[in-house]
C-alpha cells in the first residue's frame, strides 16, 4: 500500500513539472508577440502623413506643368527645325545641278562661287541635323519625366465592381473606350500615337494635344470632339462612378459637362 502510494505522489510530482515547464514555455512565447505590438497609429500621425503626401502631390502637379511647357517648345524647335532642314536641303540640291550643269566655258570664279555655296549648304544641313537629333532626344527624356510624374500622382486602382454596377455594364481598369466620345479606332490612336494608355494620363493630357492628334488622324476622325474626354477620365481614374454618368448623360443630353 506504502509502495502505491508514493508512486503516485511521484507521478503528482511529475506532472506537477511538467505543468510548470509548459506554462513557461507558453509566457515565453506569447511575449514576443506582446513586444512587437505597437500602439495604433494616433489620428494626429495620420493627419500629418496625409498632409505630407497632398504636398508631395502638389509638388508633382508643378513640375508636371513647368514640363510639360518646356516640352511643347522643345517640339516647337523641333518643329522649326525640319522646317529650315528641309528647305536647306532643296536649295542645297538646286546648288549640285548648277555646279554640275555648268558648262565648261563658264569663269572659274562663279564655278568656285556655286561650289563654296554647296559646301555652306552642306554644313548647314548637318548642323540642323545635328541639332534637331538633340532636340528629338530631349524631347523623349521629357515625355518620360512627365509621364513618370503623371505615374507618381495616379489615385489608386478605383473599384471596378462598384464601377460595373453604377455603368451597367462590365468596366475593365484604364479601358478608354469607357470614355463617351472613344471608341476602338481612337483609342488605338491614343494609344499608337499619343502614348496615351491609362485614365489618369489621358485626364492628364491638353485638349489641343487631343485635337492635333485627331486632326492628323484624317477626317473621319475629326468628327469626334475630345473637349470632355479629360474630365470624363479623371472622374474614372479616381472611381467617381456615379459622377462620370452624370456627366455621360449631360453630354449625350446636348449639355457640355463643366
Amino acid at each position: 500500500m506504502s509502495y502505491t502510494l508514493a508512486k503516485w505522489a511521484l507521478w503528482l510530482v511529475a506532472a506537477a513539472a511538467i505543468g510548470c515547464v509548459a506554462g513557461w514555455m507558453l509566457r515565453g512565447l506569447k511575449t514576443p508577440k506582446r513586444a512587437t505590438e505597437g500602439p495604433a497609429p494616433r489620428k494626429e500621425d495620420a493627419d500629418q502623413m496625409a498632409s505630407t503626401a497632398r504636398n508631395e502631390l502638389e509638388q508633382v502637379e508643378r513640375e508636371r506643368a513647368r514640363l510639360r511647357i518646356e516640352l511643347d517648345e522643345c517640339r516647337a524647335t523641333a518643329a522649326a527645325l525640319r522646317s529650315a532642314a528641309a528647305s536647306a536641303a532643296a536649295a542645297g540640291a538646286g546648288d549640285v545641278s548648277a555646279v554640275r550643269s555648268a558648262p565648261p566655258t563658264e569663269d572659274a570664279s562663279e564655278r568656285a562661287r556655286l561650289a563654296a555655296m554647296v559646301g555652306d549648304r552642306e554644313a548647314t544641313i548637318g548642323d540642323l541635323r545635328a541639332r534637331l537629333w538633340n532636340q528629338e532626344a530631349k524631347i523623349g527624356e521629357l515625355e518620360s519625366l512627365l509621364a513618370a510624374h503623371i505615374a507618381a500622382s495616379a489615385p489608386p486602382e478605383p473599384d471596378l465592381v462598384a464601377g460595373e454596377a453604377a455603368l451597367g455594364e462590365k468596366v475593365r481598369f484604364n479601358d478608354l473606350t469607357v470614355i463617351e466620345g472613344i471608341g476602338p479606332k481612337i483609342a488605338d490612336l491614343l494609344h499608337a500615337n499619343g502614348h496615351i494608355r491609362t485614365w489618369w494620363e489621358l485626364h492628364h493630357t491638353d485638349v489641343a494635344i487631343l485635337r492635333r492628334l485627331i486632326d492628323e488622324a484624317g477626317s473621319s476622325a475629326q468628327l469626334h470632339d475630345p473637349s470632355s474626354w479629360p474630365q470624363q477620365a479623371g472622374l474614372l481614374a479616381r472611381g467617381q462612378w456615379h459622377e462620370f454618368t452624370a456627366l455621360v448623360d449631360r453630354l449625350r443630353g446636348g449639355t457640355r459637362g463643366q
